[in-house]
């Protein structure tokens, strides 16, 4: 019977409950911290894309503003290459679908091409970032344009 248990095994079934409870716990804690930072590297991974995003589209934007349809390119928007970086031109935020809480800001300037090219070399550098939570991504683009020739 359990009233004339040996006097060395009672509270033996409180420790092994104990026990078990205990690596119930552990694992729930470390499932939960899994859990958290897989939702914490999507989150990353999101808003690194929109960032990625804001700023190719900051390119275009400023990219149709330096060659409007059927024209010359327009030489006023970028400033003549100097050897520091190049100025903040334009400052795009996005209202669209995908790319809220984005910005842009977009810096370039211009280079015309000596002998033996002719033409413009035009530097655009956009750098786009997003924010979300307690997160804030930012990507940097680089595109270089040249229209000279040999």
């Amino acid at each position: 019977m359990y009233l004339n248990a040996h006097p060395l095994q009672r509270g033996a079934a409180l420790a092994v409950a104990l026990f078990v409870l205990l690596i119930v716990a552990l694992l729930g804690l470390t499932l939960v911290r899994a859990l958290n930072d897989s939702a914490n590297a999507v989150a990353s991974d999101v808003l690194g894309t929109r960032a990625q995003l804001a700023a190719q589209s900051g390119v275009q934007l400023l990219m149709t503003e330096l060659y409007p349809l059927d024209a010359e390119l327009n030489t006023t928007i970028c400033p003549a290459r100097s050897g520091n970086e190049p100025p903040v031109v334009r400052n795009y935020s996005f209202a669209t679908q995908g790319l809220t809480q984005c910005e842009t800001a977009v810096r370039c300037n211009q280079l015309q091409l000596s002998h033996p090219y002719s033409g413009t070399h035009v530097r655009i550098i956009a750098e786009g970032s997003c924010a979300g939570g307690d997160f804030n991504f930012s990507k940097r683009i680089l595109v270089e344009i040249g229209d000279g020739v040999q």
